[in-house]
């Protein structure tokens, strides 16, 4: 393993040694068999293990399979463009797709490529190769290579993976060459620093993005300098120490030196090697060099040396690109300087920017008297500065550095490895790539795009809700992502259409009977996937009435049968009959009720979630029984008011009677007392 991490240290094309495992082999679209049993690990790369491949219609066609890590999401949208495209200076991209490997026991992205003839120009970044002539290098390697990139630039995508280990011999003559997979992993992922311009460089590599064409031109430059000098001229250097050296000198100086090339071969590596993206040669520029046509080699254009250095780190910088490439890499320890004015003054005596002083001067001025969160005001300040030191250079932040487009291979990753995603969600909640974009002092429509793109994302973000969060953002950024949500297992669902079908096989398989059948990840996914808006339905399924936030989830998966099928889904029909008792509930007349929960297995067994919804959401049943609810209180309350007025009425008799008996028993009383007086006064007199 130490050999192994320090050969990765050096650039050098790791492999894997793979033991052959056992079991059954894994079939591609019923069409190409993978033979898990015969590993080719001279053609594997770094992230992704090679297998031998058969076509089952052309059993004599070679093949081979590259088996794609789960961690890692693939290039689908390369894939859809590279399928089946001849053109020389490519191998064929034959077939891809998702596949159950039997090794790992769940599916994997799978891409079926055509074996080459001959063998890997370099097997190991510290080797040596032959080198080419240059009489041979026009037609052997520069025009191939140039129609490959061309048709890739034709096609709107690049390759992101040009490098002399991923360059073969497509026969055994060794005449034609061909760069090998660009798919099977994120852009440049395991691309070696020597092959990355300084800016994609300094990038951690999950996050570099797909590049531009110049990019690909750069690699084929560094490419061609291997082929030239026939060995690695940096071997035994760590990245840190390449990147230092490719700034300090210039990409083309650092890769040839002192080597003595032909003037048209200076000219053609000067022109592909140029740091400068804009100065950098094109398609037309190679295409003229290629017929003969001479230009005057381009002259490096170096920044500004300051008249002293930047002491930093036990180190003194004489320049804005060096200083704050090793601020970046030390973020704590660079605030201190900043904060205390030692960068203003260095760079208005020292390099003598005072428009750049005046600046960073108000950039720190503002993060000391901002708001009461002095450390995000300081991180802040400091991604600012960076920028400023060095506008080239990608969006830097607390010691993640990425392209914009390199964000949702980052983030995937992440929640892959189920790492620590608070970094990420803190850039964007700052809007730190924001900050990159308007610092920059140039103007870009795709820069425009994608900052719309973080904005929406940032809103995702503030919402915690089922559909939205951290997971609407996976999905959002990565177009291509598979859906992680362990409700449908190890099935490898990546468009809208694959969801169902994936429910349906893992409800025979679930072992939680209260957990319905979405998650997080399957709302975020529908979310991000889904062409209509589905944010009303989002919100439903976060109602904290379960039975609106059911019918949601039925509405949901009600529209996916209907537009995209299968007619018959009895595995979730069953999943879903078995959470709807909160809708039947929603229903106030016992024998709707008693109706619908005979009615309700048939089409489970039908698997038809149309009908379900159907029956469950029928507007003219459902006024029909809120009326016959309605007429049913209005009875129940005209009921109440006669027992009521019975009970009333009844009292009031009771102390009706009770008063005319006192008044009764009064008066009696009185007449008697009076008669019994005049007996008595008659008695006397007689």
């Amino acid at each position: 393993m130490a050999e192994a991490e320090q050969a990765e240290a050096e650039g050098e094309e790791v492999k894997v040694e793979v033991a052959k495992p056992a079991g059954p082999p894994g079939m591609l679209r019923d069409r190409y068999l993978i033979r898990s049993n015969q590993p080719l690990p001279e053609l594997s790369t770094p992230s992704a293990e090679a297998f031998a491949a058969e076509d089952k219609r052309d059993p004599g066609r070679s093949l081979y399979a590259l088996i794609c890590k789960p961690e890692l999401p693939p290039r689908t949208n390369v894939m859809r463009a590279l399928k089946g495209v001849s053109s020389p200076g490519l191998q064929q991209l034959v077939e891809w797709g998702p596949m159950n490997w039997p090794p790992v026991g769940h599916q994997c992205m799978t891409v079926v490529y055509e074996r080459p003839g001959g063998r890997r120009v370099m097997t190991s970044m510290r080797g040596e190769i032959a080198r080419i002539d240059e009489y041979q290098i026009h037609k052997r390697v520069i025009e191939p290579l140039t129609s490959a990139i061309k048709e890739m630039k034709g096609r709107g995508i690049t390759h992101r993976a040009i490098r002399p280990t991923n360059l073969f011999y497509m026969d055994a003559s060794g005449e034609r060459l061909a760069f090998g997979d660009c798919v099977s992993t994120p852009p440049a992922f395991d691309q070696p620093l020597l092959f990355e311009t300084i800016e994609s460089g300094m990038c951690t590599p999950i996050a570099r993005g797909s590049g531009t064409f110049a990019d690909d031109l750069y690699a084929m430059g560094a490419t061609i300098a291997f082929l030239i000098l026939g060995r690695n001229p940096m071997a035994g250097l760590s990245d840190e120490a390449i990147l230092s050296a490719k700034i300090q000198q210039g990409s083309y100086n650092t890769l040839i030196g002192e080597e003595r090339l032909p003037l048209a071969l200076i000219e053609l590596m000067r022109g592909l090697l140029c740091d400068d993206g804009d100065q950098r040669w094109d398609a037309e520029d190679l295409d003229l060099w290629l017929s003969g046509r001479r230009m005057s080699p381009l002259q490096p254009r170096g920044e500004k040396r300051a008249a002293r250095g930047f002491p930093f780190m036990g180190k003194e910088y004489y320049n804005g690109r060096e200083l704050s490439q090793a601020m970046s890499k030390n973020w704590d320890q660079a605030i201190p300087p900043v904060v205390e004015g030692k960068l203003e003054l260095w760079l208005r005596r020292a390099v003598e920017d005072k428009e750049k002083a005046n600046v960073v001067a108000d950039v720190v001025r503002a993060a000391l008297n901002g708001t009461t969160d002095k450390k995000g005001s300081t991180d802040l300040m400091m991604c600012k500065i960076l920028i400023l030191l060095d506008q080239s250079a990608p969006i830097r932040y607390k010691g993640f550095n990425a392209m914009p487009d390199g964000f949702g291979s980052a983030l995937a990753a992440v929640v892959a490895n189920h790492g620590d995603t608070r970094l990420l969600t803190e850039m964007i909640l700052r809007e730190v790539p924001r900050l990159w974009f308007e610092l920059r002092g140039e103007y870009q429509p795709d820069n425009s795009l994608m900052d719309a793109n973080f904005r929406e994302l940032r809103q995702y973000l503030s919402q915690t809700t089922m559909g939205f969060g951290l997971e609407r953002c996976l999905y959002e950024m990565n177009d291509a992502l598979p859906c992680q949500s362990s409700l449908i297992g190890e099935e490898y669902v990546v468009e809208v259409k694959e969801l169902l079908p994936a429910l349906n096989a893992s409800a025979s398989r679930r072992t939680d009977g209260k957990q319905g059948p979405m998650d997080r990840h399957i709302a975020a996914f529908l979310g991000a996937r889904m062409r209509s808006d589905i944010d009303r339905n989002l919100a439903q399924l976060n109602d904290p009435n379960s039975g609106v936030a059911m019918m949601a989830v039925l509405n949901l998966y009600a529209v996916l049968q209907y537009r995209l099928g299968p007619e018959s889904l009895p595995g979730l029909a069953s999943w879903l009959g078995a959470a709807l008792a909160p809708v039947i509930a929603s229903y106030h007349g016992r024998e709707k009720r008693k109706e619908m929960e005979k009615e309700i297995p048939k089409m489970v067994r039908r698997g038809s979630i149309v009908e379900i919804y159907n029956l469950l959401e029928n507007p003219e049943e459902r006024v029909k029984d809120e009326h016959e609810f309605t007429w049913a209180q209005a009875q129940y309350h005209a009921a109440e008011e006669e027992i009521k007025h019975i009970i009333t009425e009844t009292e009031e008799r009771a102390v009706e009677a009770d008063k005319t008996g006192r008044q009764t028993a009064a008066v009696t009383g009185i007449v008697i007392a009076m008669l019994t007086a005049t007996i008595v006064v008659i008695l006397a007199v007689f």
